[in-house]
């Protein structure tokens, strides 16, 4: 993964992604775990952020445990005071003393996040070993087509609403790495602060992510269009994917 992500900007996360419909995306998954009849209990959110669905699973009376190696948005999570045991962690480092959980989730692209496939396959397959024989993982993924057409390239310069930012995106079609300049301005004491992060996404295949799940020990039962219960097509911009734990 690259330098300078989630650092500055997590303290301001929140107000960011204010518009995001996270009952929307928690209500699909709720439809994909009804569509297979699984009924999970305790849930893993992997690369959860600043907690936004961990706390709303957990509203709901879902055991929630959340991960991010981003130790400022996990500061930003813990300060929720909620019932979710939150900890910094890399997915590909994680260890949580044998914990097992029925469902695993990462949601919001976080798996783009990680370029190097070695350190994404190892991630994988570290969730398949946190998970119960019979349990499904849930993920979503930005497609090729998404960052190759600069779906990243996004600017908000409203004069009355913070953070400001302006976003431009650079994608490599042979190494299908995105790079993503992001400059934000935001509002702390009532005086306009700037900064800078640059994030780095790569575009994940179909293939390499099947080969992935199943040397973790998983069945892909499905891949869908994003918010639909149908499979994906060349254009579309984000990909479900749901798979099982093979059951020993």
């Amino acid at each position: 993964m690259a330098d300078s992500q989630f650092e500055e900007i997590a303290d301001h996360y929140d107000a960011l992604m204010s518009g995001v419909p996270y009952k929307l995306w928690v209500k699909y998954i709720e439809g994909l775990l009804k569509r297979y009849d699984f009924k999970p209990e305790t849930v893993l959110d992997v690369a959860c952020g600043t907690g936004n669905v961990s706390e709303l699973l957990a509203s709901m009376g879902y055991d929630v445990v959340g991960i991010d190696i981003a130790a400022d948005m996990i500061k930003v999570a813990k300060a929720k005071n909620s019932k979710v045991e939150y900890h910094t962690q890399d997915v590909a480092e994680l260890d949580l003393d044998g914990r097992k959980f029925d469902l695993a989730i990462s949601l919001f692209d976080s798996l783009n996040y990680i370029t190097d496939l070695a350190q994404l396959a190892e991630g994988i397959r570290r969730v398949g070993e946190h998970m119960v024989d019979g349990g499904m993982f849930i993920f979503d993924v930005n497609t090729e087509y998404a960052l190759a057409h600069h779906f990243f390239d996004q600017a908000n310069i409203s004069p009355d609403r913070y953070p400001k930012y302006i976003w431009n995106s650079e994608y490599d079609y042979s190494t299908r790495i995105c790079r993503i300049n992001m400059t934000f301005e935001v509002l702390e004491n009532n005086e306009k602060r700037q900064f800078k992060e640059v994030h780095v996404q790569r575009g994940h295949s179909i293939t390499e992510l099947t080969m992935m799940l199943i040397d973790a020990g998983f069945e892909l039962l499905d891949t869908f269009h994003a918010y639909k219960f149908r499979r994906p097509n060349r254009r579309s911009d984000r990909i479900f994917y749901v798979a099982r734990k093979v059951k020993k």
